[in-house]
């Protein structure tokens, strides 16, 4: 007992660092950093839909957990910064320990978990995004979540953990539809076991039927609640599926909306194969406030050292899967097929802020490769570890509006040159 005491103190310190650094990093100069247009206009929104109903003037087509939220910072911190963005700032930082444990779950591996931790604290596109009013992180957070909370109830059979995820799913739902892709795929993983191994079928009958209430009902009631301002405007259920449509519709060929970008901008609104493949990116331009002063950018960019690790822990996992019968790589790899391939085979260009949903799984993937190569390899896994770090800690000023001299030579590596033009950024509407 007396080495794994010390070994458990210094697991629990690492991820306290790792939690702390998330933190840190996404709540520097919050205060001070300028309001991008989708900060203002998520504010406006949130008094409108609360107070009236009415889903405007931004992201009409989305579910509306963003507005309930925005709605009770505004009322306790203010109109700034902290009021618009504080949920964005809470579920990043959250979502650093949640992909850590299903990290650990899936692999029972502290170093995997760690590492899936560590990826995720310091990505500069997630730190972008969990500093906007925008609810795209909130995907990072409540689905990984529920996903944890399978595991942990196919591990217990505590019904607990079940209700658990679908309370978390529910609220997954209410910020972004694709949050079910990968809770579903988790519900799968965990489930079809669970019923293989109930030898009669009035067992079999019960666990479905607690699996469609948890995971079906509850989602589904929560979901509703958030229309609550929406009926109290006199609608009734059956205009309420008629907008269930329109926002369907609407999100089917959204590429954005009038006056905020230019449609098709390059390197914004790509194929979402190219993620993993080419620097991923996206830039919010703040005009100057004086005639005298400068503009600022924003810009989020996906750390290339370890999304272009993806593909290559990708195409491992699934030959462990395949060739070796690896569990815990079929079930990481699963659940970064499920959370990104949605995203793939949709017809329309995608926004790089979708790409939080497919973060945390992502982080995930790697934890596991890195892992499970680090026993064989140390030094290879302790290097593209230290690459990494420098490469976030370089990129982290363009994701809070600052800069460097090395890091705008980064910027200017790895964006568009038309993405730093400010006539290119059309005023928002």
């Amino acid at each position: 007992m007396k080495p794994a005491a010390p070994a458990r103190r210094r697991a629990w310190v690492a991820f306290g660092g790792i939690l702390a650094a998330a933190l840190a990093l996404r709540v520097a100069g919050l205060a001070s950093q300028p309001l991008i247009p989708d900060d203002g206009a998520v504010g406006q929104t949130a008094r409108a839909y609360v107070e009236h109903g009415w889903p405007e003037p931004t992201m009409w087509n989305h579910p509306r957990l963003r507005d309930a939220l925005v709605y009770l910072s505004l009322d306790a911190l203010g109109e700034g910064p902290w009021g618009l963005k504080a949920w964005s700032v809470l579920f990043g930082v959250l979502s650093v320990p949640a992909a850590a444990l299903v990290a650990w779950l899936l692999t029972g591996s502290g170093l995997a978990a760690a590492i899936a931790a560590a990826v995720l604290a310091v990505d500069p596109l997630h730190l972008d995004f969990s500093r906007q009013a925008i609810n795209d992180v909130y995907l990072a957070f409540f689905p990984v979540a529920a996903v944890a909370m399978l595991l942990r109830y196919g591990e217990t059979r505590t019904v607990r953990w079940l209700v658990g995820a679908g309370v978390a799913l529910g609220l997954g739902l209410a910020s972004k539809w694709s949050a079910v892709f990968p809770v579903g795929a988790a519900a799968a993983l965990v489930l079809l076991p669970l019923l293989h191994h109930e030898p009669r079928r009035q067992d079999r009958a019960a666990e479905l039927a607690a699996w469609v209430g948890c995971l079906v009902a509850l989602p589904l009631a929560l979901y509703l609640l958030t229309f609550a301002p929406w009926f109290s405007q006199g609608h009734d259920l059956a205009e309420w599926l008629r907008l269930q449509a329109a926002m369907a519709r609407e999100t089917s060929l959204h590429v954005g909306y009038p006056g905020t970008k230019l449609p098709g901008y390059p390197g914004e609104i790509v194929s979402a194969l190219r993620w993993f493949l080419a620097p991923a990116w996206y830039v919010d331009y703040v005009p100057p406030v004086a005639p005298a002063s400068e503009g600022i950018f924003v810009i989020g960019i996906g750390n290339p050292v370890t999304w272009f690790a993806t593909l290559p822990a990708l195409g491992w996992a699934a030959w462990r899967s395949g060739r070796a019968r690896d569990r815990a790589a079929g079930c990481v790899l699963a659940l970064f097929l499920a959370a990104y391939l949605p995203f793939v085979v949709v017809p329309r260009p995608i926004w790089t802020n979708s790409a939080m949903s497919v973060l945390p799984f992502h982080a995930i993937l790697l934890g596991w490769a890195a892992a499970r190569l680090h026993a064989r390899a140390a030094v290879p896994v302790r290097i593209w570890a230290a690459a990494a770090l420098a490469s976030a800690a370089l990129l982290w000023l363009p994701a809070v509006g600052a800069r460097s001299a090395p890091s705008d030579r980064a910027v200017r590596v790895l964006l568009s040159p038309e993405a730093l033009d400010p006539r290119n950024r059309p005023p928002f509407e």
